[in-house]
């Protein structure tokens, strides 16, 4: 079978691979549609990524590369199941489903207080998952129910979609207060919609990209700002007097200090992003104003899956609180993954979210 591995940087082949079998506790999935993530972006940037890996600075040194590449890639899932293994009794050949990737060893001092997303068996790890294919084998609490009312094309965004409720989530945002995003990726996006839903009174969304800003205003932003233009944190300052809660989804040192400076004092800054690198930052932009700054990944998973913020992110596409349309900007077959991912990383790309369909 024909399935997508990154080699290394700049380089993604479609190779030849065996199919994996089907064991005690997994399932197939014929895969209809996988989303290009921002990660699957950043590790064909730079090479593979790890999890959590704060004992080599976050970076896989390329003298190690051998021992993770070539690597599978894409893990924004979902299809239909095709074959079953023993001892699964939750899921069924011809189910429809979307994969929730967590792994969690139930055996952590994370798992053993419910953080399954955080599990220590990720530590230093990288994402590899087949889902660039037309086919993956998974564990069978992976896979996760589609509702009737969601395609199979919306239920591949379950997975960043969660991502972005869970920083939502992690923000304690409150119907009153105002908000502001820095960056309109998939993710910026998700935030936008998830805010819009959980009744943010005003969102405001700095990014340079103008298909972004238009997407933006589509799920929900009352004020775009083009920061290659106008001081985002005085066009923030003058609409609101400052955001009661901002969340960092660009992975820059200048959208981290923007978001921490448009923040009310006393209040909350969310990151998202995945960072390439080390980026600078005052600390008294925190100490001084008391404002706090907050991590989010991920969301959940293990047996708190059916809670999850992917779980709600499939309720959210179920009922209409969020139409993912504005952000949808193209479908492609797997032999144009890699030029794909070559005109998403093109800055005067107007591509946001795209979709491989093998």
């Amino acid at each position: 079978m024909d399935a997508v591995y990154l080699h290394g940087p700049g380089d993604l082949r479609v190779d030849d691979v065996d199919r994996h079998p089907v064991s005690a506790g997994t399932v197939a999935v014929d895969i209809e549609y996988t989303g290009i993530c921002g990660s699957d972006l950043h590790e064909y940037e730079v090479g593979p990524v790890p999890i959590r890996a704060e004992t080599i600075d976050h970076s896989i040194p390329e003298s190690d590369w051998d021992e993770y590449l070539p690597k599978p890639m894409g893990h924004e899932i979902a299809g239909t199941v095709s074959e079953v293994g023993d001892n699964v009794d939750d899921v069924g050949v011809g189910d429809r489903v979307t994969l929730n990737m967590v792994i969690a060893c139930d055996d952590c001092r994370y798992c053993a207080t419910g953080k399954y997303h955080l599990c220590e068996q990720g530590d230093g790890g990288v994402v590899a998952s087949r889902g660039f294919a037309d086919r993956t084998v998974v564990p069978a609490s992976m896979a996760v129910p589609v509702p009737d009312e969601v395609s199979l094309r919306h239920a591949a965004l379950a997975e960043p979609l969660g991502v972005s409720l869970r920083g939502v989530r992690r923000s304690s945002l409150e119907p009153t207060d105002r908000i502001a995003v820095f960056g309109a990726g998939p993710i910026g996006l998700g935030v936008v919609a998830g805010a819009a839903a959980a009744g943010a009174r005003e969102i405001c969304v700095s990014e340079p990209r103008a298909a972004r800003r238009e997407a933006a205003a589509a799920l929900g932003a009352d004020v775009v700002i083009d920061p290659t233009v106008d001081d985002a944190v005085e066009e923030i300052r003058r609409e609101t007097d400052r955001v009661d809660v901002s969340f960092e989804c660009a992975g820059t040192a200048a959208t981290l200090t923007d978001a921490l400076r448009s923040t009310a004092y006393g209040e909350r800054v969310v990151v998202l992003s995945v960072f390439e690198e080390e980026v600078p930052i005052h600390p008294n932009d925190i100490m001084q104003a008391e404002r706090e700054l907050v991590g989010s990944f991920g969301f959940q998973g293990g047996p708190l899956v059916p809670r999850s913020e992917f779980a709600t992110a499939l309720d959210y596409l179920a009922d209409g609180r969020i139409d993912p349309e504005p952000m949808l900007t193209g479908t492609v077959p797997l032999e144009e993954t890699e030029a794909t991912f070559e005109r998403l990383g093109d800055p005067d790309s107007d591509l946001i979210k795209v979709l491989v369909e093998p």
